[in-house]
């Protein structure tokens, strides 16, 4: 007998929760604050090209079972649950967690992409019937899609296809049906994301490109790592077509692990609008060297050293965090405001520490890096200060210096509605470049400031 589900009217109805990068972005955030990067400008991303060479392990496929009632019924609580997170903004537990391995491939476009962060976000869903098809579990559903500022987009058909792997019923793919645009008007083409760089290898370049942004608004990208930690945000500033292109140099990959790898890239104040790709990236080659020949140098030539083989050297040609000389200077040792501390909006940020030497040379400076998350970690904003430091206000058995992180700059830091954390230290930077500066001596302790909501 068919096994048939229906679903007698609307199920859920969830308002959506954006994130904490999307309430409040800065205008103006400055130079890259850790660690240094070129960015430029290029050309709109291909979407086949979005993800590097596959693994075995991505391209698994699902196990093909009988389809039972209760694996329909299953299907249509997974299907409730993955369009509810999607919803929510909870965008990395509905990819991570609810995806086959292959739907993971397929479904990356729309899950980091067209539905993630500010984009635009599913506020209505419906689940209208699911039904066995071909070793899997179709659901029928249709979503209202809502953009921020602009209101409702418009309502999106679909069928959520839901297959069995390891044993647990996950989302396998998603095929798009009709799309009825609301009466307001339709946002501009969404943002797309690409890597370059193919295959991507931990140690060597990599180079990502995002177009489909406002042109002149900045943009600020970040690295998430497979086990989900993130690295420092980088800025830069889409050109007049709406592209940003950002590399990240071998030397600061080559001590991180392979796996796969989330690339995003969010605009800040303007448009707000952001995008993700996938892509997996391979362990460094170690290549072994060269074995000696038998024969012997002639008498007349002495033998000739060994060579380094060239697979092995990273890439020296821009200086960077780990290649930079890092004896140049100590850390500066920081002296207020404590470890930790409060400010609420409209205030400034005044650190005061140990300089590192009497006068920095003419083309080094102090920089005060400021990194804000919200409660769950993320980060939503970064930018830093630098300056010469002046001498402190207080009275200081030690020499003493202090940078000052103004009420203008740390507006761009306050979330709305809920408190957010800023980490900030101090370091030692040498200009190397128009607006590109390198570290030259260890940071300072981290210390948190807890930024009052508005």
């Amino acid at each position: 007998m068919k096994v048939i589900k229906r679903i007698a009217g609307p199920v859920v109805l969830v308002a959506a929760l954006l994130l904490a990068s999307c309430q409040k972005p800065p205008a103006e955030p400055t130079s890259a604050p850790l660690p240094p990067v070129s960015a430029t400008t290029t050309v709109q991303p291909t979407p086949s090209e979005a993800t590097s060479t596959p693994t075995a392990a991505a391209t698994a496929t699902p196990t093909l079972e009988p389809v039972s009632e209760a694996d329909v019924e299953a299907s249509l609580a997974r299907t409730r649950d993955f369009l509810a997170r999607l919803s929510t903004g909870d965008f990395r537990a509905a990819y991570g967690a609810l995806l086959t391995t292959g739907g993971q491939q397929r479904l990356a476009e729309l899950v980091l992409g067209r539905l993630s962060l500010a984009n635009p976000h599913i506020s209505y869903f419906e689940l209208l019937g699911a039904r066995p098809e071909d070793q899997r579990v179709a659901v029928d559903v249709v979503w209202r899609e809502t953009f921020e500022g602009q209101g409702e987009v418009g309502a999106q058909e679909a069928t959520v296809l839901v297959a069995r792997q390891n044993g647990e019923l996950l989302i396998d793919d998603v095929i798009l049906g009709p799309f009825t645009p609301a009466a307001t008007p339709l946002p501009p083409t969404l943002p797309r994301a690409e890597a370059l760089t193919s295959p991507a290898v931990a140690g060597q370049e990599l180079r990502f490109l995002a177009s489909g942004f406002q042109a002149g608004e900045t943009v600020v990208v970040w690295l998430e790592l497979a086990d989900g930690a993130l690295l420092d945000p980088l800025f830069g500033v889409a050109d007049s077509t709406g592209t940003v292109e950002v590399t990240y140099p071998g030397a600061e990959t080559g001590e991180l692990p392979a796996g796969r790898w989330i690339w995003w890239a969010q605009a800040l104040r303007d448009s707000t609008r952001n995008t993700g790709i996938t892509f997996d990236v391979q362990a460094p080659v170690v290549v072994a060297p060269p074995t000696p020949t038998a024969a012997p140098p002639t008498p007349t030539q002495p033998p000739r050293p060994t060579a380094a083989p060239a697979a092995t050297t990273a890439p020296t040609a821009e200086p960077t965090a780990t290649s930079a000389p890092s004896t140049a200077y100590g850390a500066p040792v920081s002296l207020w405001p404590e470890v930790l501390t409060s400010r609420s909006p409209g205030s400034a940020l005044v650190v005061e520490f140990i300089p590192v030497a009497e006068t920095l040379a003419a083309d080094e400076w102090y920089e005060l890096v400021l990194v804000a998350k919200d409660l769950t970690g993320t980060v939503y904003n970064a930018g830093s200060v630098r300056g010469k430091g002046d001498a402190c206000d207080g009275d200081y058995d030690t020499p003493c210096v202090k940078l000052i992180a103004g009420e203008r700059f740390m507006d761009l830091f306050y979330p709305r509605g809920s408190e957010g954390r800023g980490e900030w230290f101090v370091q030692v930077v040498r200009e190397t470049g128009p607006d590109r500066f390198t570290p030259i001596s260890p940071p300072s302790e981290t210390r948190v400031v807890l930024l009052k909501p508005q």
